[in-house]
């Protein structure tokens, strides 16, 4: 099996302090969603409890914590904007790698 990098990618790290809510990463962060606007995989890795939500902030959290890192979302899902909150009790240092 041969891993292939893709040709088109955001890898990014940044910080999500401890007490944000709905913390919107297209317009916070400014190299997420810069080369591919539209993710279809998807990779994080978290040194902190965090909860996200897809591309609105009506849509359900999923609880993401260090033990889960990293964690893929390696399925076909139009991922437009991450949605994160942060009630861990300190900052929480996020790595993202999206790809189309």
């Amino acid at each position: 099996m041969t891993f292939q990098t893709p040709n088109t990618f955001d890898s990014v790290a940044f910080n999500v302090t401890n007490g944000q809510t709905d913390y919107d990463v297209d317009t916070n962060v400014a190299a997420a969603f810069s080369n591919v606007k539209v993710y279809k995989r998807l990779e994080l890795r978290v040194n902190g409890a965090i909860s996200i939500k897809f591309n609105n902030t009506s849509n359900p959290a999923i609880a993401i914590d260090k033990i889960d890192s990293p964690y893929i979302i390696p399925f076909d899902l139009d991922i437009t904007n991450l949605y994160i909150s942060n009630s861990s009790g300190a900052t929480v240092q996020v790595k993202l790698f999206g790809t189309a």
